[in-house]
């Protein structure tokens, strides 16, 4: 259920291992949702791996070569991602359909414009469930051994088998509008990103292909519903941020958009469990943090390939396989939520951000190795020990 990067991806890998599978994708075709397009450098050997050529990568990603952090007395740290390490900015609409398609090639059958009514498991000895879909063609009934939820935040899935629920200490919403970039580089060449952070909010600028960046910008759910109900749209409110951000100032800021302003709300969602008895969840769906660490996509590749595994592990007889898959989601991203709630702790005291972007813009290994961990080029653990925390805050 669901068509996005993790339900498309997912669906690749079982189809290539021989698995019957069906992608149940609400929308008709895609289009640009709220979404992260900041991505870790190994997205890209990701996306190689399912099989898209080195040509359909060029056209997806923008290499980013730096991140630059402005905090918000105006300190600046820049992150360097060097060849052939880059970050990437991807162009979400058409990265989803290029997975769509790809699925579809290594054999799923991919129903799009199919919208999953209602999921009900089923009882007894086989594990399984129901799902009435809506089709162009009229309702339907199916009935799968397994569903693997692609579904994101407020997923189906989750809800069926009563796993949900919001993190009620992270309240905040995220605003996303790409815009024209008149100094755009030629396509394949790298570009710097941006995070500018200010007083309980803060911007990203992401560099994607067609000449665009991507702005995203993140900030309580209070404050957004605060200035939409003064009068201001969406439109309105992201031209507010990004007519006032310290830095330099850029062609972009007074370009036009080039699509509507989106909004995600909230941008924290957590899950009892990720699998169990005739179900799996992956991507969004599967639990994530406020976006600020770029992990989105990264996470949804992961989690679809072991989601994967774990499937064609059970088909096989194992018969713990959906347990492993739960202990390797929790080893693999359990460092990396911790690093995530740590980072908006900083972000929560400005001070003490300041500080420590001060620290980190002037010493060049505790700054590559900071870079490294939140491109995952490193473990996200290396954040975490003592020795680092100490050489950081550190007088």
């Amino acid at each position: 259920m669901g068509g996005g990067p993790s339900g498309a991806a997912a669906a690749t890998h079982l189809a290539a291992a021989g698995v019957e599978v069906v992608v149940f994708e609400r929308l008709r075709a895609p289009r640009w949702r709220a979404s992260g397009v900041y991505s870790s450098p190994s997205t890209r050997a990701r996306l190689a791996g399912l099989g898209l050529s080195e040509a359909a990568l060029v056209r997806l990603i923008r290499p980013i070569d730096a991140m630059e952090v402005i905090g918000p007395g105006g300190t600046r740290c820049l992150l360097a991602y060097d060849a052939p390490d880059h970050a990437c900015g991807i162009d979400r609409v058409r990265l989803e359909r290029a997975l769509l398609d790809r699925a579809a090639a290594a054999g799923a059958c991919v129903r799009e414009g199919a919208v999953v009514r209602t999921l009900a498991p089923r009882e007894g000895r086989a594990p399984g469930s129901t799902l009435d879909v809506s089709t162009d063609d009229g309702p339907q009934r199916w009935n799968a051994r397994m569903v693997v939820g692609a579904d994101g935040p407020r997923s189906l899935v989750a809800s069926a088998y009563g796993l949900g629920g919001h993190v009620r200490l992270s309240r905040r919403a995220g605003v996303t509008v790409h815009r024209a970039d008149p100094d755009a580089a030629s396509p394949g060449m790298p570009m710097t990103a941006r995070m500018v952070i200010g007083d309980g909010w803060y911007c990203g600028i992401c560099p994607v292909p067609e000449e665009r960046v991507n702005v995203g910008i993140v900030m309580s759910e209070a404050d957004l519903r605060a200035r939409l109900r003064g009068g201001d749209g969406l439109a309105a409110v992201a031209r507010s941020f990004t007519d006032h951000l310290h830095g330099p100032r850029a062609a972009w800021h007074d370009s036009t958009d080039t699509d509507a302003v989106t909004v995600a709300l909230p941008l924290a969602h957590r899950v009892i469990r990720r699998s169990g008895r005739g179900f799996l969840l992956v991507g969004d769906a599967s639990g994530f943090i406020d976006p600020l660490t770029g992990d989105g996509l990264l996470r949804a590749f992961i989690s679809a390939e072991l989601a994967a595994h774990a499937i064609v592990a059970a088909r096989a007889g194992r018969s713990d396989a959906m347990d492993h898959y739960e202990r390797r989601m929790h080893a693999r991203f359990a460092p990396r939520d911790i690093v995530s709630w740590l980072l908006q702790a900083f972000l929560a005291r400005p001070g003490l951000l300041e500080y420590a972007l001060r620290r980190l813009a002037t010493r060049t290994q505790l700054r590559a190795t900071f870079a490294r961990a939140l491109a995952e080029l490193e473990p996200a653990g290396r954040i975490l020990e003592p020795r680092f925390l100490v050489r950081l805050l550190a007088p």
